[in-house]
């Protein structure tokens, strides 16, 4: 079937076009236009107006449109279940609320797309350009995205549970309040996306780039982020409870009110991260790097930090008592009014640390390096207060 006979059969009112062949169909649109019931239209304007061609609700299921031609489009509502486009250009195509369960789109353009309300469920979509599509509220659920870019795209509270995003490009989409439960994320690229509120639990986030991104709120229980960069990130108040953190760069990241139940932290890079009133009580944190954190007010009661990097964090108000710090290195950090009683801090870095007002009733400080340590009004080991 040709570009005029389709129009013309759909002008005349058909609307099932199922398993029809539009291979590689050009709709111009001049084409387009002619196929509408608009009013006459100067062809020198088409441009100014920018009309679409309209196959509104159009049944093309399981029709084939390999490289189809169908930019600017209007196929709102149109069945296109189990459809080939392989390779067509749908850029800037209206596709809200269409049927595109089990569609092929690989290497499709989509870019600029109206995908809002569509149900992509099963769509196959390797190597799409989705550049700035709108597929909000979209479902999308195990839908193939490998490699896809969808860089600036709009997928608010869309649908992604199950769906196959790896090494994808998400670079700055929006993906507020989104399901990606049991999202496949492996490698993808999510620096500076809006994850607010957005589902991720058990997804597979490993090695991917979330750094810059917006994750306040988000549910990430169970997800897999081992080394994932998630540097200058917000996760404040985000659930990351049995979360695989090994390996992660959080360096500088916002970690506010965030909770850790549970959660895996071998090898993960904290410097610079804020975490104040954190709670990390009892937690294996050996040898992890938290140089310069704002760790202030946060509870590391019972916590494993032995050879961890602590050099120059903000720990003021902190709760470390009962903490295993052996060999750890607090050189130069802000120890004011901390809690170390009955602290293991053998063989510690403590140079010229600030430990004004500190508690170190019954700490064990055993070899630990204590030169030029401020420690005006802590409490010693004996239980004595040191004026100076």
């Amino acid at each position: 079937m040709d570009a005029n006979e389709l129009l013309n059969r759909y002008a005349a009112g058909e609307r099932d076009f199922r398993q029809a062949n539009l291979r590689g169909i050009v709709l111009s649109p001049i084409d387009l236009y002619r196929s509408s019931d608009a009013p006459t239209l100067r062809l020198d304007n088409l441009n100014e107006h920018q009309h679409r061609p309209y196959l509104i609700g159009a049944n093309l299921s399981q029709a084939d449109l390999t490289k189809a031609h169908l930019s600017r489009a209007n196929l709102s509502k149109a069945d296109l279940s189990g459809a080939n486009l392989t390779g067509a250009n749908l850029m800037a195509a209206s596709l809200s609320g269409a049927n595109l369960t089990d569609a092929n789109l690989t290497d499709a353009n989509l870019a600029g797309a109206h995908l809002n309300w569509a149900n992509l469920t099963g769509a196959i979509l390797p190597k799409a350009n989705l550049i700035g599509a709108d597929m909000s509220a979209a479902n999308l659920t195990k839908a193939v995205l490998s490699e896809a870019n969808l860089s600036k795209a709009y997928l608010i509270k869309a649908n992604l549970n199950g769906a196959n995003l790896k090494d994808a490009d998400l670079t700055l989409a929006s993906l507020k309040e989104a399901d990606l439960s049991d999202a496949q994320l492996t490698g993808a690229e999510l620096s500076k996306a809006n994850l607010a509120g957005a589902n991720l639990t058990r997804a597979e986030l490993s090695k991917a780039n979330l750094s810059k991104a917006n994750l306040r709120r988000t549910n990430l229980t169970q997800a897999y982020l081992n080394s994932a960069c998630l540097s200058e990130s917000d996760l404040s108040e985000a659930c990351l409870d049995r979360a695989n953190l090994c390996k992660a760069d959080m360096s500088k990241t916002y970690l506010r009110k965030i909770t850790l139940n549970g959660c895996h932290l071998s090898g993960i890079n904290l410097s610079g991260a804020d975490l104040g009133g954190v709670d990390l009580s009892r937690k294996l944190l050996t040898g992890i790097n938290m140089a310069e954190a704002l760790l202030n007010e946060a509870n590391f009661s019972g916590a494993y930090l032995m050879e961890a990097n602590l050099s120059g964090a903000n720990l003021s108000k902190a709760n470390l008592s009962g903490a295993y710090l052996i060999n750890a290195n607090l050189s130069n950090s802000c120890l004011r009014e901390i809690d170390l009683s009955k602290a293991n801090l053998s063989k510690a870095n403590l140079r010229k640390a600030d430990l004004t007002g500190a508690n170190l009733r019954g700490a064990i400080l055993s070899e630990a390096d204590l030169g030029g340590v401020n420690l005006l009004g802590a409490i010693l080991p004996n239980g004595k207060i040191y004026h100076g």
